[in-house]
């Protein structure tokens, strides 16, 4: 089987985290800087997948609010999805984020690191939950 990428996009910072062959596990990898165009960052992200090929899709989290109605970094994702889908045959899946980033903070802090060093990997974590949360996913199957 081929990977899933996951991406947590942020305006500075991008998370990214892949699935394993078989589709079950998913791994931080790293956060990028964004660029200042969405176009300019949809060809970096397609840059850096490229290094865990084969990938079959990506799975880009979408922000919502909690009553579950876009947030407004919604349409920046959306855009960027679109720019995505123009650049590459990958499927490109939007994903509910509600909630990751906070999860993944929680669980940086009660294994007691330190502010600096989880800001190094809060990004690719989050990138890993989204990605998890859609592996998991009955609708996934």
């Amino acid at each position: 089987m081929k990977r899933i990428v996951g991406i947590d996009y942020g305006k500075v910072r991008i998370g990214l985290a892949v699935s394993d062959p078989s589709q079950i596990i998913a791994s931080p990898l790293k956060a990028v800087i964004a660029k200042p165009s969405l176009k300019e960052t949809a060809t970096l992200l397609l840059q850096e997948i490229s290094m865990y090929e084969p990938v079959e899709k990506i799975v880009l989290g979408l922000p919502l609010m909690m009553n579950g109605k876009e947030s407004p970094s919604s349409k920046e994702v959306r855009e960027l999805a679109k720019f995505l889908e123009g650049m590459t045959d990958k499927t490109i899946v939007l994903w509910d984020e509600r909630l990751t980033t906070a999860q993944v903070e929680r669980t940086l802090k009660e294994a007691k690191m330190r502010r600096k060093k989880r800001t190094q990997y809060i990004d690719a974590m989050a990138a890993a939950a989204i990605l998890q949360n859609f592996l998991d996913s009955p609708s996934n199957k």
